[in-house]
């Protein structure tokens, strides 16, 4: 079965999976850095994968409550799963947040809208691409990263067992492009699964600008 079928046919299965823990519990590792981003009531903000719009939903909330009067955070949302993306339209109704219709590597759509990002979020998305389209996409992200943004991007480690395809994640060549890129890695650490299964690990790793 192709990967994004997959996700288009258990769309409401695995929104129920997401949507089961929260932002906190998921990003608790750079969730440190998140303040300064959102206290900018001109921050943008895009998500990458979005999924059923629990981490976007949880960015859009937080940016009104933070700027109660003039909120003017740009949060854009893409997930290239249709069926997933409507549920995401739905958890994130009467909030502002933008969705859009693109995918990795070259993301056409978001590159068209002329914005840099103070934060770009890819969650449990990189595994998804084969080795040539992950360096494309950090090039990608190079140019619609804000000079004082970040990307933020977290690794899934372990195979699936449902006909998803895992891709290998070389971290050694992902730093090193990041460093051709001018990019300093400010934040590198390894996490248990949120979801408590014992097969699959996390790394988070946090890329910024060189000063």
């Amino acid at each position: 079965m192709k990967t994004p079928q997959f996700y288009n046919d258990n769309a409401t299965k695995l929104a129920e999976q997401y949507l089961s823990k929260t932002f906190e519990e998921v990003h608790q590792s750079w969730s440190p850095f998140l303040p300064s981003i959102i206290e900018n009531p001109n921050a943008r903000i895009l998500d990458l994968g979005a999924g059923s719009g629990r981490d976007v939903k949880y960015l859009a909330e937080l940016a009104a409550n933070t700027h109660p009067t003039e909120n003017n955070v740009q949060i854009f949302a893409v997930e290239p799963a249709q069926e997933l993306a409507v549920i995401g339209q739905k958890t994130t109704e009467d909030l502002n947040v933008k969705w859009l219709d693109d995918s990795l590597p070259a993301l056409t759509k978001v590159t068209k809208q002329e914005v840099s990002f103070d934060l770009i979020l890819l969650s449990a998305v990189w595994m998804h691409m084969n080795a040539e389209d992950q360096i494309e996409a950090l090039n990608t992200l190079s140019k619609l990263v804000s000079t004082n943004g970040l990307i933020v991007i977290t690794l899934r480690i372990g195979e699936f067992s449902d006909g998803r395809i895992a891709h290998v994640i070389d971290e050694s060549k992902l730093m090193q492009q990041a460093n051709k890129l001018n990019f300093d890695v400010i934040l590198n650490e390894s996490s248990v699964d949120a979801l408590d299964r014992s097969d699959v690990t996390w790394k988070t790793l946090v890329f910024k600008w060189k000063s």
